[in-house]
C-alpha cells in the first residue's frame, strides 16, 4: 500500500513540473504565433520579462516575511505573462493614498469623533489592560458596565431573534452582510426591511459584491430599492487593470436598529446558515445581540462603510440609554483602509496575556508565524490550547491548507478537535474563560489583512455561555491524537504540503 502512495505522490509532483513546463511552453509559443517574428517578438519579449522582474523586485522590497512572498514569486518567475496579469488583478496594495482626496473622513479616522469618549478604570479588571491596549492602538470607545451581550447559537436562535427585533424596529435598520441570498431565509429577513421602509423606516443595507452579486436576483433587489430601501454594493468587481480593490472584500456582519440593539457574528443570509443545505445539512455558527451603549461603536463602522460606498455620512440618531451589564465591551474593525492587522495584533495580545486556557474556534486555520510563535509561548508558560475546527469543510483547498497544520500545532502541544462530520462556521477565542471575542475574523491572513472584518471584545456575564457552548461542541467533535495523525499516508502529506506553500494566497 505504502508503495502505491509513494507512486502516486511521484507521479503529483512529476505532473505538477511537467504542467508548469507546459505552461512556459505554452506562454512562449502563444507569443511566438500571435506576434510577427523578428526584433519586434524580441523586443515584446525582454520588455515582459524587465516587467515581470521589476514585479518581483517590488515584491522582495516589501518589508513583509517570505511566507507573504514566495508564491508570487514563483508564479510570476515561472511565467511571466501569467504572473503578471494576477498580480495586476488580485495582488496589488490597497489604493489607500487616494483617501485623502476622495474619501478624507477615513483618511483621518474623523469616524472615531462619532464615538462617546468613556473613561473605564482598566485597572479594577482583570484583563483590562487588553481594553486599554484596544483603546490606545485603535482609537475605538470600551464601554464599562453598560453594554448586554447574548450568544446566539445558530441559526435556529439567531433568524427568529433577528427577525422578531427587525419588526420592533421604530426609526431606522443598518444591515450589512458579505453574503445576502434572494432565497427562503434570505427573503423572509429582506420582506422585513421592505415592509419597514414602506411605512417610513430609513433602511440602508450594504453587501459585498464578491459574495453576494451570484447568490441574488435584480427583480428581487430592484423591489427592495422601489420600497424605499438604499442598497449599497461593497467595491464592484470588476476584472479590470484599474481595478485595484478586486481582491479585498467586506466580510462584516452587522445589524444595527434603532441604534440601542445590534447584531454581530459569523452568520450570513442565506439558507444554509439556517440549516437549509443539502451540502452541509447542521451548519454550526455563533453570533452575538448586543444592547446598550456600546451599540454606537458598531454603528459607527456601518456609518463608515455606506460612506466608504456612497461619500455620503449617515447621521443617524444613537441611543445612549445604559443597560447595567458588569464588565467590559469593544467593537474592533480591520482592514486595508489604515485599520490593517489591528483585530490580529489584538489577538496576539489576548494569547501572550492567558494564563491557564485558549480556546480558539475557526473554519479556516493558517496560521502566520507571529501567531504561531504566540501559540508556542503560551504553550510553553502551561497554558492549554484547544482548537475547534470542521470534520468537513466548504472548500478543498482551505480545507487541506489547515490540515497542513495538525502536526505543527499537536507537536507544540494543541489539542485538536474536528466537529464530526459537519462544518463550523464560528469565529471565537476565548481567554482564560474569562475573555471573549466573537466576529467575523478567521484565523488567516485574509481574514487579518485584506478583508474588511469586524468582532466583539467581551470579559463579562456572556462569556460563561460561550463556554459552554464550546465544551457542548467538543461532545459533538472528535480529538485528533498526533500518533495517528502522523501515520497518515504519503500522498496525504504531500497534498497538505502543497496546499500549504501556497496557503497565504487563500
Amino acid at each position: 500500500m505504502k508503495r502505491i502512495f509513494i507512486i502516486l505522490a511521484l507521479f503529483m509532483v512529476g505532473t505538477f513540473v511537467y504542467s508548469i513546463s507546459l505552461l512556459q511552453y505554452i506562454y512562449i509559443s502563444s507569443i511566438n504565433n500571435v506576434l510577427p517574428r523578428g526584433i519586434v517578438l524580441y523586443v515584446i519579449e525582454a520588455l515582459l520579462w524587465i516587467v515581470a522582474l521589476v514585479i518581483a523586485i517590488r515584491i522582495l522590497l516589501k518589508p513583509e516575511y517570505s511566507y507573504n512572498k514566495s508564491y508570487w514569486i514563483i508564479i510570476i518567475l515561472l511565467n511571466p505573462l501569467l504572473g503578471i496579469v494576477l498580480y495586476i488583478v488580485f495582488a496589488r496594495d490597497f489604493a489607500t493614498s487616494k483617501f485623502y482626496k476622495t474619501r478624507p473622513l477615513i483618511a483621518s479616522k474623523a469616524f472615531l469623533g462619532f464615538e462617546e469618549n468613556t473613561f473605564p478604570n482598566y485597572k479594577i479588571h482583570p484583563y483590562g489592560d487588553i481594553f486599554e491596549f484596544v483603546h490606545n492602538t485603535t482609537g475605538r470607545s470600551v464601554y464599562e458596565n453598560d453594554t448586554h451581550v447574548e450568544i446566539l447559537n445558530n441559526g435556529d436562535e439567531f433568524f427568529p431573534r433577528l427577525a422578531k427585533e427587525l419588526k420592533r424596529a421604530k426609526d431606522y435598520i443598518l444591515m450589512e452582510f458579505y453574503i445576502i441570498k434572494t432565497d427562503s431565509i434570505g427573503k423572509i429577513i429582506l420582506d422585513i426591511l421592505k415592509e419597514k421602509a414602506l411605512l417610513g423606516l430609513e433602511v440602508y443595507l450594504i453587501y459585498d459584491h464578491f459574495g453576494s452579486n451570484k447568490h441574488i436576483t435584480k427583480d428581487y433587489m430592484d423591489s427592495l430599492k422601489n420600497a424605499g430601501i438604499k442598497i449599497g454594493i461593497f467595491d464592484p468587481q470588476t476584472l479590470s487593470v484599474f481595478n485595484s480593490n478586486l481582491n479585498f472584500r467586506n466580510h462584516r456582519k452587522a445589524t444595527i436598529i434603532d441604534g440601542n440593539i445590534g447584531f454581530i457574528g459569523g452568520m450570513n443570509l442565506g439558507d444554509e446558515y439556517n440549516h437549509q443545505s443539502t451540502k452541509f445539512g447542521f451548519w454550526r455558527d455563533t453570533h452575538i445581540v448586543v444592547k446598550g451603549n456600546g451599540v454606537t461603536s458598531l454603528q459607527n463602522v456601518f456609518v463608515k462603510d455606506w460612506y466608504y460606498i456612497t461619500c455620503d455620512v449617515l447621521e443617524m440618531k444613537m441611543d445612549k440609554s445604559n443597560e447595567h451589564f458588569p464588565g467590559l465591551f469593544s467593537i474592533l474593525e480591520s482592514g486595508p483602509d489604515f485599520e490593517n492587522g489591528l483585530i490580529r495584533d489584538t489577538y496576539i495580545k489576548m494569547i501572550h496575556k492567558a494564563k491557564k486556557t485558549i480556546k480558539i474556534v475557526t473554519p479556516y486555520l493558517i496560521i502566520e508565524p507571529e501567531i504561531m510563535t504566540s501559540l508556542k509561548i503560551a504553550l510553553r508558560s502551561g497554558v492549554e490550547v484547544s482548537l475547534l475546527v470542521p470534520g468537513k469543510h466548504d472548500y478543498i483547498m482551505v480545507g487541506y491548507a489547515t490540515l497542513s497544520y495538525y502536526e505543527q500545532l499537536m507537536s507544540l502541544g494543541v489539542r485538536i478537535y474536528e466537529y464530526k462530520d459537519h462544518f463550523v462556521h464560528s469565529k471565537i477565542i476565548i481567554i482564560d474563560d474569562e475573555l471573549a471575542s466573537v466576529g467575523s475574523v478567521n484565523f488567516d491572513p485574509r481574514s487579518f489583512h485584506l478583508n474588511f472584518e469586524v468582532t466583539s471584545l467581551f470579559q463579562n456575564n456572556a462569556v460563561t455561555d460561550l463556554i459552554k457552548a464550546f465544551e457542548n461542541d467538543l461532545l459533538k467533535s472528535e480529538e485528533v491524537m498526533l500518533e495517528k495523525w502522523k501515520k497518515r499516508s504519503i500522498f496525504q502529506k504531500l497534498l497538505q504540503g502543497l496546499f500549504n506553500l501556497f496557503s497565504p494566497i487563500f
